[in-house]
Protein backbone atom coordinates (compact mmCIF):
# COMPACT_ATOMS: atom_id res chain seq x y z
CA UNK A 1 0.00 0.00 0.00
CA UNK A 2 2.87 2.68 0.65
CA UNK A 3 5.24 3.91 -1.76
CA UNK A 4 8.20 5.01 -0.11
CA UNK A 5 9.08 7.49 -3.36
CA UNK A 6 5.81 9.65 -3.35
CA UNK A 7 6.29 12.64 -1.53
CA UNK A 8 3.86 13.30 0.73
CA UNK A 9 1.69 16.25 0.84
CA UNK A 10 3.51 19.72 2.01
CA UNK A 11 0.26 19.64 4.48
CA UNK A 12 1.32 16.58 6.37
CA UNK A 13 4.89 16.18 7.49
CA UNK A 14 6.73 13.52 9.23
CA UNK A 15 6.85 14.54 12.56
CA UNK A 16 7.98 11.77 15.52
CA UNK A 17 6.55 11.09 18.92
CA UNK A 18 5.12 9.44 21.54
CA UNK A 19 2.14 7.02 20.48
CA UNK A 20 0.36 5.65 23.62
CA UNK A 21 -2.88 4.17 22.67
CA UNK A 22 -5.37 6.77 24.28
CA UNK A 23 -3.30 10.06 24.29
CA UNK A 24 -4.33 11.42 21.29
CA UNK A 25 -5.16 15.18 20.88
CA UNK A 26 -7.63 16.57 18.79
CA UNK A 27 -7.26 20.52 18.78
CA UNK A 28 -10.07 22.87 19.04
CA UNK A 29 -8.86 23.94 15.85
CA UNK A 30 -8.88 20.39 14.51
CA UNK A 31 -12.54 19.69 16.02
CA UNK A 32 -13.85 22.57 14.47
CA UNK A 33 -13.54 20.44 10.96
CA UNK A 34 -15.79 17.68 12.10
CA UNK A 35 -19.59 17.54 11.71
CA UNK A 36 -21.61 18.83 14.04
CA UNK A 37 -23.44 15.45 14.93
CA UNK A 38 -24.05 13.67 17.99
CA UNK A 39 -22.99 10.36 16.48
CA UNK A 40 -19.59 11.88 15.30
CA UNK A 41 -18.87 13.43 18.52
CA UNK A 42 -19.44 9.54 19.70
CA UNK A 43 -17.14 8.27 16.88
CA UNK A 44 -14.16 10.54 18.28
CA UNK A 45 -14.77 9.38 21.74
CA UNK A 46 -14.12 6.15 20.72
CA UNK A 47 -10.82 6.26 18.72
CA UNK A 48 -9.52 8.70 21.00
CA UNK A 49 -9.51 5.73 23.28
CA UNK A 50 -9.12 3.10 21.29
CA UNK A 51 -6.51 3.83 18.64
CA UNK A 52 -2.57 5.76 19.22
CA UNK A 53 -2.60 9.06 18.46
CA UNK A 54 -0.61 8.09 14.70
CA UNK A 55 -3.71 5.81 13.81
CA UNK A 56 -6.03 8.86 15.27
CA UNK A 57 -4.59 11.62 13.30
CA UNK A 58 -4.56 9.54 9.81
CA UNK A 59 -7.98 8.52 10.19
CA UNK A 60 -9.14 12.04 10.52
CA UNK A 61 -6.98 13.23 7.73
CA UNK A 62 -8.49 10.24 5.59
CA UNK A 63 -11.85 11.87 6.57
CA UNK A 64 -10.48 15.53 5.28
CA UNK A 65 -9.41 13.92 2.05
CA UNK A 66 -12.81 11.69 0.97
CA UNK A 67 -14.17 14.70 2.36
CA UNK A 68 -12.18 16.20 -1.07
CA UNK A 69 -12.59 13.41 -3.63
CA UNK A 70 -16.08 13.13 -3.18
CA UNK A 71 -16.57 17.18 -3.56
CA UNK A 72 -14.61 16.80 -7.26
CA UNK A 73 -16.66 13.77 -7.99
CA UNK A 74 -19.82 15.63 -7.69
CA UNK A 75 -18.79 18.53 -9.32
CA UNK A 76 -17.11 16.46 -12.27
CA UNK A 77 -20.19 14.52 -12.50
CA UNK A 78 -18.27 11.88 -13.25
CA UNK A 79 -20.30 8.72 -12.00
CA UNK A 80 -22.75 8.81 -15.32
CA UNK A 81 -23.57 5.02 -16.39
CA UNK A 82 -21.48 3.47 -18.56
CA UNK A 83 -18.81 5.80 -17.90
CA UNK A 84 -15.08 3.85 -19.14
CA UNK A 85 -12.93 5.73 -16.54
CA UNK A 86 -11.01 3.29 -14.74
CA UNK A 87 -11.05 4.81 -11.99
CA UNK A 88 -14.62 5.43 -12.07
CA UNK A 89 -16.46 2.91 -13.77
CA UNK A 90 -19.95 1.84 -14.56
CA UNK A 91 -20.18 0.65 -10.41
CA UNK A 92 -20.18 3.88 -9.83
CA UNK A 93 -23.84 4.02 -9.95
CA UNK A 94 -24.54 1.79 -7.26
CA UNK A 95 -24.32 4.36 -4.75
CA UNK A 96 -25.38 7.67 -6.37
CA UNK A 97 -29.05 6.34 -7.81
CA UNK A 98 -30.74 5.35 -5.11
CA UNK A 99 -33.52 7.23 -3.21
CA UNK A 100 -32.01 8.81 -0.49
CA UNK A 101 -28.56 7.98 -1.82
CA UNK A 102 -28.99 11.17 -4.73
CA UNK A 103 -25.85 13.42 -4.30
CA UNK A 104 -23.13 12.76 -1.49
CA UNK A 105 -23.58 10.88 1.59
CA UNK A 106 -23.88 13.29 4.42
CA UNK A 107 -20.59 14.28 5.87
CA UNK A 108 -21.41 13.19 9.55
CA UNK A 109 -21.50 9.62 8.19
CA UNK A 110 -18.52 9.77 6.03
CA UNK A 111 -17.01 11.16 9.33
CA UNK A 112 -17.86 8.57 11.17
CA UNK A 113 -16.91 5.70 8.97
CA UNK A 114 -13.41 7.34 8.10
CA UNK A 115 -12.17 8.32 11.85
CA UNK A 116 -13.59 4.47 12.64
CA UNK A 117 -11.84 2.72 9.79
CA UNK A 118 -9.08 1.48 11.60
CA UNK A 119 -10.39 0.71 14.84
CA UNK A 120 -10.77 -2.85 14.11
CA UNK A 121 -6.86 -2.74 15.07
CA UNK A 122 -7.69 -1.46 18.79
CA UNK A 123 -7.09 -4.24 21.36
CA UNK A 124 -10.99 -4.59 22.51
CA UNK A 125 -11.47 -6.62 19.13
CA UNK A 126 -8.44 -8.66 19.64
CA UNK A 127 -10.98 -11.91 19.72
CA UNK A 128 -13.13 -11.00 16.98
CA UNK A 129 -11.84 -13.59 14.06
CA UNK A 130 -12.99 -10.83 11.14
CA UNK A 131 -10.19 -8.98 9.24
CA UNK A 132 -9.76 -5.42 11.16
CA UNK A 133 -11.66 -3.53 7.95
CA UNK A 134 -14.48 -5.87 8.31
CA UNK A 135 -14.97 -4.92 12.28
CA UNK A 136 -14.29 -1.47 11.71
CA UNK A 137 -17.27 -1.51 9.30
CA UNK A 138 -19.26 -3.25 11.90
CA UNK A 139 -18.10 -1.12 14.76
CA UNK A 140 -18.88 2.50 12.50
CA UNK A 141 -22.47 0.68 11.38
CA UNK A 142 -23.38 -0.25 14.50
CA UNK A 143 -22.83 3.19 16.20
CA UNK A 144 -24.59 4.78 13.34
CA UNK A 145 -27.40 2.78 13.67
CA UNK A 146 -28.19 3.69 17.14
CA UNK A 147 -28.80 7.70 15.67
CA UNK A 148 -31.50 6.08 12.92
CA UNK A 149 -35.15 7.83 14.17
CA UNK A 150 -37.22 7.02 11.72
CA UNK A 151 -38.93 5.05 13.98
CA UNK A 152 -39.76 8.71 15.73
CA UNK A 153 -40.83 10.05 12.64
CA UNK A 154 -37.84 12.73 12.23
CA UNK A 155 -37.42 13.04 8.89
CA UNK A 156 -34.33 15.92 9.22
CA UNK A 157 -31.73 14.30 7.04
CA UNK A 158 -29.05 16.11 8.89
CA UNK A 159 -30.49 14.80 12.19
CA UNK A 160 -31.13 10.97 10.57
CA UNK A 161 -28.91 8.53 9.16
CA UNK A 162 -30.37 6.14 7.01
CA UNK A 163 -29.75 2.48 6.40
CA UNK A 164 -28.76 2.99 3.05
CA UNK A 165 -26.21 5.35 3.61
CA UNK A 166 -25.10 2.91 6.70
CA UNK A 167 -24.33 0.40 4.16
CA UNK A 168 -22.75 2.58 1.81
CA UNK A 169 -20.17 3.66 4.29
CA UNK A 170 -19.96 0.16 5.31
CA UNK A 171 -18.55 -1.16 2.07
CA UNK A 172 -16.14 1.55 1.83
CA UNK A 173 -14.80 0.46 5.29
CA UNK A 174 -15.08 -2.91 4.49
CA UNK A 175 -13.32 -2.57 1.17
CA UNK A 176 -10.83 -0.17 2.08
CA UNK A 177 -7.55 -1.95 1.35
CA UNK A 178 -8.68 -3.78 -1.39
CA UNK A 179 -6.97 -2.47 -4.46
CA UNK A 180 -8.77 -3.04 -8.25
CA UNK A 181 -11.96 -3.36 -6.03
CA UNK A 182 -12.66 -0.35 -4.69
CA UNK A 183 -11.69 2.53 -7.06
CA UNK A 184 -14.15 0.88 -9.49
CA UNK A 185 -16.96 1.11 -7.19
CA UNK A 186 -17.16 4.78 -7.19
CA UNK A 187 -19.00 7.05 -4.52
CA UNK A 188 -17.84 6.98 -1.57
CA UNK A 189 -16.05 3.22 -1.48
CA UNK A 190 -13.80 4.96 -3.97
CA UNK A 191 -13.39 8.00 -2.28
CA UNK A 192 -12.46 6.29 1.15
CA UNK A 193 -10.09 4.04 -1.08
CA UNK A 194 -8.75 6.98 -2.44
CA UNK A 195 -7.85 8.57 0.67
CA UNK A 196 -6.52 6.03 2.39
CA UNK A 197 -3.65 5.58 -0.59
CA UNK A 198 -3.63 9.71 -0.66
CA UNK A 199 -2.61 9.99 3.01
CA UNK A 200 0.36 6.96 2.32
CA UNK A 201 1.28 8.15 -0.94
CA UNK A 202 0.11 5.93 -3.39
CA UNK A 203 -2.44 8.49 -5.04
CA UNK A 204 -2.11 11.86 -5.58
CA UNK A 205 -3.87 13.79 -2.77
CA UNK A 206 -6.84 16.08 -3.87
CA UNK A 207 -6.15 19.67 -2.91
CA UNK A 208 -8.48 20.61 0.71
CA UNK A 209 -7.89 24.15 0.43
CA UNK A 210 -11.49 24.59 0.12
CA UNK A 211 -12.42 22.37 3.19
CA UNK A 212 -9.44 23.91 5.17
CA UNK A 213 -9.69 27.64 5.83
CA UNK A 214 -6.31 27.08 7.72
CA UNK A 215 -4.00 24.43 6.56
CA UNK A 216 -1.66 24.85 9.66
CA UNK A 217 -4.06 22.83 11.48
CA UNK A 218 -3.50 19.60 9.93
CA UNK A 219 0.05 20.32 9.68
CA UNK A 220 0.32 20.76 13.56
CA UNK A 221 -2.89 19.22 14.62
CA UNK A 222 -2.65 15.66 13.11
CA UNK A 223 1.04 15.12 12.60
CA UNK A 224 2.28 11.75 11.06
CA UNK A 225 3.98 10.49 13.47
CA UNK A 226 4.84 7.11 12.87
CA UNK A 227 1.84 6.04 11.03
CA UNK A 228 2.93 3.64 8.21
CA UNK A 229 4.88 1.32 10.93
CA UNK A 230 2.32 1.16 13.88
CA UNK A 231 -0.42 0.36 11.47
CA UNK A 232 1.00 -2.43 9.72
CA UNK A 233 2.30 -3.59 13.58
CA UNK A 234 -0.96 -3.06 14.98
CA UNK A 235 -2.52 -5.10 12.19
CA UNK A 236 0.19 -8.04 12.52
CA UNK A 237 0.10 -8.61 16.36
CA UNK A 238 -3.54 -9.47 16.09
CA UNK A 239 -3.06 -11.49 13.09
CA UNK A 240 -0.17 -13.61 14.39
CA UNK A 241 -3.03 -14.42 17.64
CA UNK A 242 -5.74 -15.40 15.00
CA UNK A 243 -4.45 -16.14 11.72
CA UNK A 244 -8.48 -16.00 10.62
CA UNK A 245 -7.69 -12.20 10.64
CA UNK A 246 -5.48 -12.37 8.21
CA UNK A 247 -6.15 -14.49 4.90
CA UNK A 248 -3.60 -15.08 2.73
CA UNK A 249 -5.63 -12.79 -0.21
CA UNK A 250 -5.66 -9.79 1.46
CA UNK A 251 -3.59 -7.08 2.66
CA UNK A 252 -3.15 -8.08 6.49
CA UNK A 253 -2.14 -11.21 5.13
CA UNK A 254 0.71 -9.56 3.40
CA UNK A 255 1.89 -7.95 6.30
CA UNK A 256 1.67 -11.46 8.19
CA UNK A 257 3.72 -12.87 5.16
CA UNK A 258 6.29 -10.11 5.43
CA UNK A 259 6.45 -10.70 9.13
CA UNK A 260 6.94 -14.36 8.54
CA UNK A 261 9.42 -13.97 6.17
CA UNK A 262 11.85 -11.44 7.96
CA UNK A 263 11.04 -11.72 12.00
CA UNK A 264 13.94 -9.79 13.16
CA UNK A 265 12.84 -6.60 11.10
CA UNK A 266 11.84 -3.68 13.22
CA UNK A 267 11.49 -1.04 10.84
CA UNK A 268 8.00 -0.20 8.56
CA UNK A 269 6.63 -3.68 7.78
CA UNK A 270 8.16 -4.80 4.11
CA UNK A 271 4.65 -5.84 3.03
CA UNK A 272 3.12 -2.17 3.60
Amino acid sequence: MCNPDFQLHPLLPTDAGQNAVGSGTITASVRALMPSHPACAEALALAKSSLPPSILYHSFRVFLYAQAFLRLDHQEDDFSEGSTDRDHGPAAAITTTAGVMEGRIPDHVLFVGCILHDVGTASQYDAIPERFEVVGADVAARLLRNHTNTAAGQSDSTVNVHEIHVRDIWMALALHTSPGIAERMGGTVRAVRLAVRADFGSYPPPSVESIIPDTNVVRWGLPRLEIEKELGDAVVRQAVRDRQKAPKASWPGDLVRARDEDPDWDGVNKGF
